[in-house]
This record gives structure tokens, sequence and C-alpha cells, in this order.
């Protein structure tokens, strides 16, 4: 840590200093009585004054967030010696609001003392965001020296658009085997009524349709349209951006496309992305956060 002298110290070497000079200007010994108690204090301040052991953790509650959302920064403190006045400030990215808890903070720690503060931060903006630097400042016990330290403790936040509320979605021209939420074209085992057709070898008795079996005279058995899924690909376009009032096109891109990939995703289909600001980035059609 680095050591430096605070104000009092200054003033206290200047109140000494100038009592023994008026002292020995003037042959009195009145400004050196005077002086004397700033001394005394000065010299017992320097002796008892030791570098502070100092040990600081961050954890976040998550590292995935939405925009609006809030999250919680944990700042974990271990004090091996007694810290009479510890400041605290932990370097936020300005789209991380603090909404509870207090930043920066000072606080007393006692010898082997460990504290837990905690910070509640909302989530102004979407982007991915990093949390570094953690900022301490000690004083010794007389207020002569204070220590100062940045401790680098990296954590990364992403925050995702919130989505927007779509009216309807592009129909797909075809549709995957796998299971989703799309009514296929082609007929097989579903649960959307597709047509009838007569009662053939294998077919399962919870297909027959007994109302229209009753009425021709013959086993007539229900077709169906499964349900399966389809892949969905966004074309992201990040060449250019033109902005205006603190709002571009880039932002609103971005949370269109987040709202068609989000609402896709629930219907179980796969999504994938295309970004092209000056070379082309990939990921393929799937399901998962990614």
């Amino acid at each position: 840590m680095k050591r430096a002298a605070t104000a009092k110290l200054e003033c206290y070497v200047v109140m000494t200093a100038l009592g023994l000079l008026a002292a020995l200007v003037f042959g009195r010994a009145e400004p050196a009585v005077l002086a004397a108690p700033f001394g005394v204090m000065l010299a017992l301040g320097v002796a008892i004054a030791r570098e502070p052991d100092l040990r600081v953790a961050l954890e976040l509650d998550r590292e995935r967030a939405l925009e609006e959302e809030e999250v919680t920064l944990t700042i974990e403190l271990y004090a091996r010696d007694p810290a009479s006045r510890l400041e605290v400030l932990v370097d936020l990215p300005k789209q991380l609001e603090p909404v509870e808890g207090r930043n920066p903070i000072a606080i007393r720690l006692e010898r082997d003392e460990e504290r837990r503060l905690e910070l509640r931060l909302r989530c102004a903006r979407w982007g991915g965001f990093a949390i570094r630097d953690v900022h301490l400042r000690s004083r010794d016990p007389a207020g002569l020296f204070a220590w100062t330290k940045t401790v680098e403790r990296p954590l990364a936040l992403r925050v995702y658009p919130r989505p927007e509320a779509l009216r309807e979605l592009v129909r797909p021209l075809e549709t995957q085997v796998f299971a989703g939420n799309r009514v296929a074209r082609q007929k097989g085992e579903g649960l959307e009524f597709a047509d009838l057709r007569p009662f053939a070898a294998g077919d399962r008795i919870r297909l027959i349709n007994w109302r229209a079996s009753a009425r021709r005279g013959e086993l007539w058995v229900n077709d169906q349209h499964p349900e399966r899924n389809t892949d969905v690909v966004l074309f992201l376009d990040t060449f250019t951006e033109a902005a205006l009032g603190g709002r571009g096109t880039l932002d609103l891109t971005i949370r269109a496309a987040v709202s068609l990939a989000h609402r896709y995703l629930e219907r179980k289909d796969r999504v994938g992305l295309v970004s092209y600001g000056g070379y082309l980035s990939w990921l393929l059609p799937a399901s998962g956060t990614r």
C-alpha cells in the first residue's frame, strides 16, 4: 500500500517547528511549551503508525441480467490489523446505478474482523460490463498517515436488452424433425387435427374417431399435424450507425434482434445469428441461452 501524509500531520509538524523556532528567536520557553503537545502527538503517532493488512473480495449474484433488473454485488473485507477508518470505493460503470447501499463507504474494522457489504445495482442499459477495481484508503489511529491501495478483482456482467412485445412472427416455410410448437404441414402424430381416413393396420386405438366411425359404419381415424420446430437465422448489420439524441440505429437493431430471438426460442425454435460489421460473425442455430 502507498503511504501519504495527511493534512493533520503537516499541521502538527508546522506547529511544532514554529513553536521551537519562536523559542529560539525570542529566547523564551513559552512558545516551546505551547508546541510541546503537538510534538508529543507527532512522535507517538509516527511510532504507532503501521501499514494495515487488508483483504478484499467481490462477488456478483449472477453473470447475466436484463435491462432494469437489479443485481447484488457483495464486498467481503478482512482486516488482520485494526483499521480505525477504512474507506472503500468500488469502480462501477456508469450504466450500473446503485439503488441500495453506499459507494463509497467508510467503516471501522477490528483485529481479525470480517465484514460483508452489499450493493444493489440497477442495470440501466444493455452491454457487457466489467467491475475491476476496488479502491481502499485507511488511516492510522492518530490520523497522521493514509494508506491507499487499488485491488483488481475482475467481474463480468452481461446485460441484455429487455424483449419488446411482438404482435406476430413470420411463419416458416419448412419445419425440422425436432419437437416444437410449430404445426407442420405434414401429417403425423400431434395435437392439431388434419383429416379423417379409414382405419389401417397398426393405427392406435386412441386415434379412432368414434363419432365418424358410427356414422359411416366402419372405423375411421384422425390424422394430425405434428408439432415441430424450425431454424431461424437473424442478420444483424453493425457496419455503421446513425444516432440522434443519444439513441442510434444500432441500439434499435439489437433490441429488435433480441426480441425476435426471445420469441422464437420461447416457441422451441432454434435461432442463429449472422453479424456483419466489417467481418462476418456466425452463431449456428441452437436453442441455448448463448
